[in-house]
């Protein structure tokens, strides 16, 4: 008996964690974003925004302190 799980064997998530939607496939290979914490995203709108909002906080929160030195 076969288990069904949502990760492939090398233990990577098969499915996005913001919708819990399989990821794209493109040439064979599923492509994500990488978000907050190494967590998964698909390319889908909502989820795109949840990867990358906090990477822009922390990217302008960087500029502004780089500016004050």
């Amino acid at each position: 008996m076969q288990k069904i799980t949502p990760y492939f064997a090398n233990g990577c998530p098969k499915v996005c964690w913001g919708c819990d939607k399989p990821f794209v496939t493109r040439g064979g290979r599923a492509e994500a974003i990488v978000g907050p914490g190494g967590r998964l995203f698909c390319n889908r709108n909502a989820c795109e925004e949840a990867a990358l909002v906090p990477h822009i906080h922390a990217l302008q929160r960087a500029s502004v302190a780089d500016r004050a030195v």
